[in-house]
């Protein structure tokens, strides 16, 4: 019995969470996406079993193989790749693939895996195929390092592939024969721009950043993948529609819907140039049906312009272009003394709750600072209350709302004021500073002066509900008698026969030598770079090892690598080698000409091996605890400065 050419793959996507879900109006719900072909699948998957089943028992064996390709040999910046990790001759392994590292050069973004039957002639092929999806982030030339599978217990390792990220035009010809992992659609049809209201701002001043898409393509649904990090900047998020405006534009000759995703006010917090990350989302888009299996499709479809149920959709990744912002002091020419750092506007005003009050009862002092700008950075104005009033920190209350290009509305602060004595007192006027940068001048602001009355008399306690001052007299008519005998001393001893008076006399003259010791020592440091380097060796090396213990809980390569590089730092300061280019070898051999016995360079060698071993090993790798290493570390530390110290 003869069965003809049978092919049959079972494709598993896996998506990776995101950070944030949006779409543009009139999006379907994720779950339709699943509606598409659903029993397909399952009738190819019994006509699999079946022809497999009647497979004649001699059909031929296949070896195992493992090999690794990309979707393209070249990709954009920002653009999605796939590295496909194809295993033939079975479809068990064991375990996840351990991939490479590629966190220098890419962003994961989700993974999947398909099974394939393949029987052709009475030979039968298997294969699983595990695809990984990646974010290319930055330009260059790039090697993916070798992909190890575990099947049947042997380890089995791909070739390394090589990936080239850059936004010229790719090479024709092609990779591998694998489909393009955006559906075809070129970095023109969908793209992302960053919008900022300004390229050069002072310190404080409010610069807003609009996160915008271009698509002449149809975009069901997208998400956030990576939000950038605006590092040295206080970053407020902005009020926008639930839904993202969508409108039409033309730009370079083509018509475009436009969409704004996210707004941000970012206020400098230092003077320089910083850069804003990209931000990055994964799109649904729809793609035609290319196969013919649509009765709708072809130009009558796209003159319907009807959505079809074979219509396949595509993730496609996509993420802004960096920006450079430069950041300028504000002028020192014309700064009040009460410029806090504050730019924007400004206005404020003083009251009290009550004018008129009793000695030792409460009264709340409320200040109201409205304006625009970063109204959360505020601090407390200084405040000169009157010495009659005994005074207690403020309590902050905000009504500040995001909108426009920054913030605006008021802070507020009550302070609680006892009055101790009666009489007739005044408030100051509250004054604030700011840097207005329309006008580029600075300007002061004062309220209004409050006056208030109090009455009563000044008993304190004495007074029935009244709140007795944080300190109080008392009374002083007589004082404490000592009872412990005195101490005598002899009135005929001269002046000079005292120790003080040595003390006194020499004191100067040990002030100037030890001056003298500290100058030398200050010299010897900045003429003498192998001695500063041994002097300050120690304490860079506590340095690092106290950096590393703070990045014991977080990434155990960065933990790692900070763990080597205080060891390798002490070791090179010590022996005034440069750290950059230590040899071992080298550096073993000065070591123990200064005294290190071979015994501890063993031990220093082995940890440092063990932290690159750690470096570079894949997530979920077993790993030595972190304690145990800051032990090893702290010990190595102590006795390599004991022998070279000797």
């Amino acid at each position: 019995m003869t069965f003809g050419n049978v092919y049959f793959t079972v494709r598993s996507l896996e998506r990776s969470g995101s950070i944030a879900s949006e779409g543009f109006p009139g999006d379907r719900p994720r779950a339709d996406r699943r509606l598409n072909g659903g029993g397909r699948p399952v009738c190819a998957l019994l006509g699999a079993v079946l022809a497999l089943a009647a497979l004649p028992a001699t059909a031929h064996s296949q070896e195992i193989a493992a090999r690794a390709f990309l979707s393209a040999p070249q990709v954009g910046v920002g653009r999605q790749f796939v590295l496909n990790v194809e295993v033939s001759g079975t479809q068990q392994v064991d375990g996840q693939p351990t991939l490479p590292d590629v966190a220098d050069f890419a962003n994961f973004l989700g993974s999947g895996s398909s099974s394939s039957f393949r029987m052709v002639n009475g030979r039968t092929t298997v294969s699983v195929t595990y695809q990984y999806r990646y974010q290319a982030l930055v330009e260059g030339t790039f090697e993916i390092g070798p992909v190890s599978v575990s099947v049947g217990g042997e380890t089995l390792q791909t070739e390394p592939v090589t990936l080239t990220v850059s936004d010229e035009p790719p090479p024709p010809g092609g990779a591998s024969g694998e489909a393009d992992p955006s559906g075809g659609i070129a970095p023109e049809d969908l793209f992302l721009e960053t919008t900022v209201s300004k390229t050069r701002a002072y310190e404080n001043e409010p610069v807003t950043v609009e996160y915008q898409i271009f698509t002449r393509v149809d975009v069901d649904t997208y998400s956030i993948t990576a939000l950038p990090q605006a590092t040295g900047f206080w970053t407020e998020v902005l009020t926008q529609p639930e839904s993202p405006q969508v409108e039409r534009v033309v730009r370079d000759g083509g018509e475009y819907l436009r969409a704004t995703i996210r707004r941000v006010a970012l206020f400098p917090t230092g003077a320089g140039t910083r850069t804003l990350d990209p931000l990055s989302i994964e799109a649904q888009v729809r793609v035609p049906d290319q196969r013919g299996l649509d009765p709708f499709g072809g130009p009558l479809g796209g003159i319907l312009g009807r959505s079809s149920l074979f219509d396949r959709r595509m993730p496609v990744v996509v993420a802004s272009r960096p920006v450079a912002i430069e950041v300028i002091p504000t002028p020192a020419e014309g700064r009040p003394d009460a410029f806090s750092g504050h730019v924007g506007t400004l206005s404020v005003s003083a009251s009290a709750d009550r004018t008129e009050v009793q000695t030792n009862e409460a009264v709340t002092f409320s200040v109201d600072v409205r304006g625009t700008g970063n109204l959360r950075a505020l601090t407390p104005p200084d405040i000169a209350f009157p010495v009659e009033f005994e005074t207690f920190p403020p309590e902050t209350r905000d009504e500040i709302a995001a909108g426009g290009g920054s913030l605006q509305g008021t802070r507020g602060y009550d302070y609680v004021l006892i009055p101790r004595t009666p009489g007739r007192v005044t408030i100051p006027p509250v004054e604030m500073s700011y840097f207005d940068p329309v006008n580029n001048r600075y300007a002061t602001v004062r309220s209004e002066p409050v006056e208030i009355t109090v009455t009563g008399d000044g008993a304190g306690a004495d007074v029935p509900g009244g709140v007795p001052s944080a300190v109080e007299s008392i009374r002083d008519e007589i004082r404490f008698i000592h009872i412990d005998a005195p101490a005598f001393r002899r009135r005929d001893v001269p002046l000079y026969a005292t120790p003080g008076f040595w003390i006194v006399l020499l004191l100067p003259v040990a002030a100037l030598g030890g001056a003298a010791a500290v100058r030398r020592h200050r010299d010897r440091i900045e003429g003498d770079v192998a001695y500063a380097r041994v002097r300050r060796a120690g304490r860079m090396a506590r340095k690092r090892l106290a950096r590393a213990r703070s990045l014991a809980a977080g990434d155990p390569r960065a933990f790692h690598a900070e763990v080597a590089g205080a060891l390798e730092g002490l070791l090179a300061d010590k022996l005034n080698v440069a750290e950059a280019g230590l040899v071992r070898e080298e550096a073993g051999r000065l070591a123990v000409e200064l005294g290190v016995s071979g015994e501890l360079l063993e031990r220093l060698f082995a940890c440092l091996d063990d932290c690159d071993r750690q470096r570079f090993a894949p997530h979920g790798a077993e790993r030595e605890a972190p304690e145990r290493v800051l032990e090893r570390a702290a010990a190595l530390m102590s006795d390599l400065a004991k022998e070279l110290a000797r």
